[in-house]
Parts: C-alpha cells; sequence; structure tokens
C-alpha cells in the first residue's frame, strides 16, 4: 500500500507544476480594440483598456477623480435617429481600470476626469474609446455629412471635450 501512495504522490508532485502553470491568476489579457463599422446600437467595449490604449489615454483607477473632473452632454443623430450612449465607455470593470473620459449611465452625460487641467480630450478620443468609426464623414455606417454643434455654434468634427457643454453630432446621408 506504501508503494502505491509512494507512486501517486509522485504522479502528483510530477504533474501539479504542470497544471499550475496553464492556470491563469487574475484577468485574460485583454481583446484587440477593434472599431466597428456597422450600424447601432453599439455597446461599450469590455475589454476597455485595449481601447483606452488606441485612443492614446492613459489608464487611471476606477476611483480616480482629476483635479479639475466636469461632464459634457453629448447627442447623437444618424439619419434623424437618435443613437443611446451606452454606460461604461471608457471603463474597464474587469481590470479596475478607466479612461479620463467615461460614461457611468446611457443619457450621454460624459465625464472627463483628466489628471490635469490643461488635458483636453477631443470628441474623436470618445468615439475610440466606444469603438465606433468617427471621422469627417462618417459615424459606424453611416456616411455623408458629419455635422458637429458644441452649444449650438458649429464646431470641427474633433472638437475639444469642454467643461459643462453640449455637444450635437449629426450625421445625414
Amino acid at each position: 500500500m506504501r508503494a502505491g501512495r509512494r507512486v501517486f504522490a509522485a504522479v502528483v508532485l510530477a504533474v501539479l507544476p504542470v497544471v499550475a502553470a496553464g492556470c491563469q491568476v487574475g484577468p485574460a489579457p485583454p481583446g484587440p480594440a477593434e472599431t466597428r463599422v456597422g450600424p447601432p446600437p453599439w455597446d461599450a467595449p469590455r475589454d476597455a483598456v485595449s481601447y483606452i490604449d488606441q485612443a492614446g489615454m492613459e489608464r487611471l483607477p476606477l476611483d480616480f477623480s482629476g483635479p479639475m473632473p466636469y461632464t459634457v452632454n453629448l447627442a447623437l443623430t444618424l439619419d434623424g435617429q437618435a443613437v443611446k450612449i451606452p454606460a461604461g465607455i471608457g471603463v474597464d470593470r474587469v481590470r479596475a481600470e478607466q479612461a479620463a473620459v467615461h460614461t457611468h449611465t446611457d443619457d450621454g452625460l460624459v465625464y472627463v476626469e483628466a489628471k490635469t487641467k490643461a488635458e483636453r480630450p477631443t470628441l474623436r478620443q470618445f468615439f475610440q474609446l466606444w469603438g465606433v468609426r468617427y471621422d469627417a464623414e462618417c459615424v459606424g455606417d453611416v456616411c455623408g455629412t458629419v455635422t458637429v454643434e458644441l452649444n449650438g455654434r458649429p464646431a470641427s468634427w474633433d472638437t475639444k471635450l469642454v467643461r459643462q457643454s453640449k455637444i450635437q453630432v449629426t450625421v445625414t446621408r
């Protein structure tokens, strides 16, 4: 019987390091950031860290609040249809990290919590965090005339996210 236990113990000791090496501790590596070019709705990306990196932003802890946090109201209309901006853009709950620009709710309220007062994220970076194609001609699968208004006045398609502002992005074919 002792010989059987010794063999069993030897097998366990031989196999255990191999099995343990295959086990991952912590969250899986994030998937690559993919830009969606199809129609809405578009959920917030689950692996937000890839999108934070793609947008050229720093990964911050979930409880981070910059020196001068502020909000921006963002509305998006594609061919006359309002598009919901989901909660969780720029937030990676699995890794407990977020971008300085992110959403908590699906009402278009965008939070900007930059590390410095001089940091001014752009609308393009927001769409990169969302993983949705956005340029001077297209949003997702709708291409045509992209109009951006900042507090009711014309603005660049890549306008900066300005404190306590309302930004309306409209695309018509």
